[in-house]
């Protein structure tokens, strides 16, 4: 069996990888067609129409982020890469952990708890692509 530099199909990494860009696109997705839901998952519930064009836009980010992932993967690009990029991308669920913690507190603990095992599950795969 031939040694790629890249991440392959026969990788584990490379599914783990392709998960997650797929899940943020199904969440990017989410906001803009359903933002209400996705906004009260999120663990910020939206009350009034005008706050759909934030969460559009976090819909928008969202998508963009996943194809990101996605294309990486897909372009075969050196772990060295794809794992640094995951490092750095991981610190946005962490960051929305810290927004949802600061605004609303331990009461959305679902919330909480989906932000930093996203964030730390991006930090544990980057770790295992860089290692790699």
């Amino acid at each position: 069996m031939p040694y790629h530099t890249y991440l392959t199909g026969g990788s584990i990494l490379f599914w783990l990888t392709a998960l997650i860009g797929a899940g943020i696109i199904f969440i990017g997705a989410r906001f803009i067609l359903a933002p209400r839901s996705a906004a009260a998952a999120f663990g910020v519930p939206a009350s009034r129409n005008e706050q759909f064009t934030y969460l559009w836009t976090k819909g928008t980010r969202d998508i963009v982020s996943g194809l990101l992932v996605i294309g990486l993967l897909s372009s075969k690009v050196d772990p060295s890469v794809l794992g640094t990029f995951l490092l750095i991308a991981s610190l946005i669920p962490a960051g929305d952990f810290f927004n949802v913690y600061a605004h609303v507190k331990t009461g959305n603990v679902p919330a909480l708890l989906i932000h930093g095992g996203t964030a730390l599950f991006m930090w544990v795969l980057a770790a295992l692509i860089l290692r790699r």
